[in-house]
């Protein structure tokens, strides 16, 4: 099977890589499918070969980000030990997902640490930029600049001389 280079597959060996393919299930999900709700048992993760999922917390209504470029992986709590899902994924446009078993790629990592290593760090780069992306979202809708924070997390109202 055969998709656009992800992000979390990047310089892995191609054996590796094709041992990760052969176990990947591709299939096709309508507009409005969920994949899967935020706090269900994770157990499959993804990578975007075609379409749109909108990640969101939470109301439903409301989306964090929406994976929409072939390559792209998500539902990584099946990879992270958490084995729940910290976020819930609704297809916002008829998609083709490729859904990877835990279990099945935890088996291939034990088989080969060093690219099991490259693959968890492509994962860490990933996770990091998408919190990156989400909280430069955030601090657009925030105002803050006009807070002073002392160190403790608290914010104390600065007060205005006139």
């Amino acid at each position: 099977m055969k998709i656009k280079q992800a992000d979390i597959l990047w310089e892995l060996d191609k054996g590796f890589v094709g041992r990760l393919m052969e176990v990947g299930v591709k299939s096709h999900h309508e507009e409005g499918e969920a994949l899967f709700t935020q706090g269900e048992a994770a157990q499959h993760f993804y990578i975007l070969v075609k379409g749109s999922v909108r990640l969101s917390i939470g109301d439903r209504k409301s989306s964090f980000y929406t994976v929409s470029h072939g390559g792209e992986a998500f539902g990584w709590s099946a990879l992270t030990g958490r084995y729940q899902y910290t976020a819930s994924a609704v297809c916002v446009a008829p998609s083709t997902l490729i859904a990877f078993d835990r279990d099945e790629v935890e088996t291939i990592m034990n088989e080969d640490p060093a690219n099991a290593a490259l693959f968890y760090k492509n994962l860490s780069l990933t996770l990091g930029n998408r919190l990156m992306l989400v909280a430069s979202q955030m601090a657009d809708h925030l105002a803050v600049a006009d807070k002073i924070s002392y160190g403790t997390g608290q914010v104390q109202e600065v007060e205005e001389t006139a």
